[in-house]
């Protein structure tokens, strides 16, 4: 079994919690994409609701790019130049754990981009993982995968 404490991702947030980790988004896109097929939808689409569905072919391009949205390793586990992510390469040439172990996390740059997609999450996970320890929080703390500042 994988050590729960290596799925925090350097920039606080939980691969465990994450669809891409876990390829249920993915799954479920290619089980989707997979009935369609199977009753020709297109068809359908085309046939019977032109009008609703006249980008129908958008939709199952994008439909099979969700299915590829599946994470087959951590950023703890990819090699050096699977990932140019700025946050593990600045975690890993100060010998951090995570960012939380950095006086200016709080200010840093890096870790506000973020922002966008998950609010202030990571500030959240970092400080209840100083507020419980690491191996407390993994195991009983509330872990935060969008922030109280996210619209959408």
């Amino acid at each position: 079994m994988e050590d729960r404490k290596e799925l925090l991702a350097y920039c606080g947030l939980y691969c465990g919690d994450c669809a891409g980790y876990s390829g249920e988004i993915a799954k479920t896109a290619n089980k989707l994409k997979n009935l369609l097929i199977k009753y020709k939808f297109n068809i359908t689409a085309k046939h019977y609701f032109s009008k609703d569905l006249k980008e129908y072919n958008k939709f199952n391009d994008m439909l099979e790019f969700i299915t590829t949205l599946k994470c087959e390793k951590t950023c703890r586990k990819k090699e050096d130049d699977e990932t140019k992510c700025e946050i593990r390469i600045c975690c890993r040439n100060k010998g951090f754990f995570a960012c939380y172990e950095c006086i200016n996390y709080m200010e840093c740059e890096k870790l506000k981009s973020q922002q966008k997609a998950h609010g202030d999450s990571y500030l959240k996970n970092f400080q209840a993982i100083k507020e419980m320890g690491i191996d407390n929080w993994v195991r009983n703390g509330r872990r935060y995968w969008f922030g109280s500042n996210i619209d959408g």
